[in-house]
């Protein structure tokens, strides 16, 4: 085990990460330097206590995989999702096989170190906690077979008792078939997702549908009052206006990794759900190497290391809604074979392929919380400490508990995910 010294200043804070970075408070005024503090850094095994929290750190290995490949296809659009809903999807269908196919969608989820769990068990333990009030997270998967097709009662049966979703034969009636979808989608979110689909493939054989939406209760709200149109740069230098929620005293946790040069801010929410902020020393500036770094491990140490620190606070009011079509990219993940015909002998008795994997995801992000901002007056030193949020970013929404990759973004022009000041969030 590597042991890296965290040297604790009033002024400096160096911390260890799980990739040999260091994160720093940056310097305030008057240093009173303490007596050097050894932590060690956690391995894998050390976060890996239940098997729910195995089962989430398998998954979200594959959703930092799947976010590096979507956001490598267009470095400089914005990108959101949530693939732990992703995943719900593909393993629900790795039930309908013993052969091949099923170890493809295992491997692509990095089941393989999970061979002596029961996983679908695990994973409705885990959609369960993830989605338990007051998380406020909510997220819904489905498997759609084309008109006619008579899938096996067991698979059905099955799918319905881990995943919570009964698969359903579309009726062929395209209009009724995407009405009654949205409509399906639109009661698992609580009507924050109305729209999940706008077309249904051509000569469909499956469709993997999955949306998930997360509206919580930050544990601090922002001031309403102090909610003001402020100037963001754009990845493309552009300058723009749009609403942040501003705090000049906000308690947050924070850290400084000197390697990636980016600063790290987390707002706990309700629920024990962290919003982690990156945010690069300027526009651009080494992106994709925050993005490299992030795995499990990587997220778990900083979540444990941030210092709570009390700082000036901007930050984007957002509405993020997005759709993507995830076939090509999980291609480029192996799942490939499945986009022919496969016989899936629990599935159905004639061979059937993955014409469509349909994701949708909506994040809000608004001054909510449940304690305000005025009545949490500073116990610790007030900080020269600055976290505005006016430049492009990557957010991570993180599952304390579990240690699961709920929702990961890229935001480089915020334009399009912003509500009007006037007419507020829906």
């Amino acid at each position: 085990m590597r042991v890296l010294v965290v040297l604790v200043f009033l002024g400096a804070i160096p911390l260890g990460s799980s990739q040999e970075e260091y994160l720093t408070l940056e310097p305030f005024e008057e240093e009173t330097v303490l007596p050097d503090l050894v932590v060690k850094e956690e391995v894998e095994e050390e976060i890996l206590g239940t098997p729910v929290q195995r089962l989430a750190y398998s998954i979200s290995e594959f959703g930092y995989d799947l976010y590096r490949l979507v956001a490598n296809s267009d470095p400089r659009a914005n990108v959101f999702l949530s693939p732990l809903s992703v995943a719900s999807s593909l393993s629900a269908l790795s039930l309908g096989d013993l052969s091949r196919v099923k170890e493809l969608v295992q491997q692509t989820l990095n089941y393989g170190s999970l061979q002596d769990l029961d996983v679908h068990r695990v994973f409705k333990d885990l959609l369960a906690e993830i989605s338990a009030q007051p998380k406020q997270f909510r997220t819904a998967a489905r498997i759609y077979s084309k008109q006619k097709l008579r899938m096996r009662a067991a698979f059905m049966n099955q799918v319905s008792q881990f995943y919570g979703s009964r698969p359903k034969a579309l009726t062929g009636n395209t209009p009724a078939d995407i009405r009654n979808i949205n409509q399906w989608v639109r009661t698992q979110t609580d009507r924050h997702i109305t729209q999940a689909i706008s077309t249904i493939p051509h000569s469909l054989s499956l469709l993997l549908l999955s949306a998930t939406h997360f509206s919580g209760k930050l544990v601090t709200s922002f001031n309403s009052a102090n909610t003001h149109l402020q100037t963001f740069r754009t990845g493309s230098m552009q300058e723009v206006d749009i609403p942040m929620m501003t705090s000049p005293h906000y308690p947050m946790r924070y850290g400084y990794d000197s390697e990636l040069r980016c600063k790290i801010g987390l707002f706990p929410y309700q629920g024990d759900v962290s919003l982690l902020v990156f945010l690069p020393s300027g526009p651009l500036y080494n992106m994709t190497g925050i993005e490299d770094s992030l795995t499990p491990v990587f997220v778990h140490d900083l979540v444990s290391q941030l210092q709570s620190v009390w700082a000036s606070v901007s930050l984007p009011r957002l509405k993020i809604n997005s759709r993507l079509e995830l076939k090509n990219v999980l291609a480029d993940m192996n799942l490939s074979p499945l986009y022919t015909s496969s016989v899936l002998k629990k599935l159905s008795p004639i061979p059937v392929s993955i014409s469509s994997i349909t994701h949708t995801a909506s994040l809000l992000l608004d001054e909510k919380g449940t304690q305000d901002t005025d009545l949490s007056n500073p116990t610790s030193p007030r900080l020269n400490l600055e976290f505005h949020v006016n430049q492009p970013f990557i957010l991570v929404v993180y599952d304390n508990a579990s240690g699961s990759l709920l929702h990961i973004a890229k935001v480089f022009d915020p334009r399009n995910l912003v509500a009007s000041l006037h007419t507020g969030l829906a």
